[in-house]
């Protein structure tokens, strides 16, 4: 992404861009969602041989149920609040000034420096970088951004991370 100077305006520019390509895990249809919920608890088994299960079955299906069809990034993440996207769209808390559950950072100096030998990295290096190694760099669920630089100017703003299963 070209780089410009709000990285978390960047960042909600590509969640966008990326819900509207379509680039990005979706779950399957659910067809209990379909039924009415008579119909979904006369397919259980009967509550009186174990309730607590009888009820967290019907909790789920109606919290299922209750979802919203997306109509944009963030309506997607809340239909899909255990698998998330699978991209830069879970990322929903924005970008943090270190690593952080649901949020972009940067690489640390001394970590540009130990894995670029510069502070100012070139697209190309931090492209084939990420190609290979971002996995390992943080936990699930937690981005990095990286902002690549051409003669001495940022020039892109480099996102990765992995979340999903």
């Amino acid at each position: 992404m070209d780089y410009q100077a709000d990285v978390n305006a960047a960042l909600q520019q590509l969640r966008q861009d990326v819900y509207k390509r379509g680039d990005y895990y979706r779950e399957s249809h659910d067809p209990d969602v379909d039924m009415t919920e008579e119909e979904f608890r006369a397919g259980l088994a009967p509550r009186d041989t174990d309730p607590e299960r009888y009820d967290a079955i019907v909790e789920d299906w109606l919290e299922r149920r209750a979802r919203s069809t997306p109509i944009d990034p963030d309506t997607l993440v809340t239909a899909q609040p255990h698998s998330g996207t699978h991209s830069i769209i879970d990322m929903v808390n924005g970008v943090s000034a270190e690593p952080a559950f649901a949020t972009v950072s940067s690489l640390a100096a001394d970590n540009l420096i130990y894995t670029f030998g510069t502070l100012t990295p070139s697209a190309s290096q931090v492209e084939a970088w990420m190609s290979t190694n971002i996995v390992g760099e943080r936990d699930r669920w937690v981005g990095t951004y990286i902002i690549s630089y051409q003669d001495g100017r940022p020039a892109h703003i480099h996102f990765g991370g992995h979340s999903g299963d």
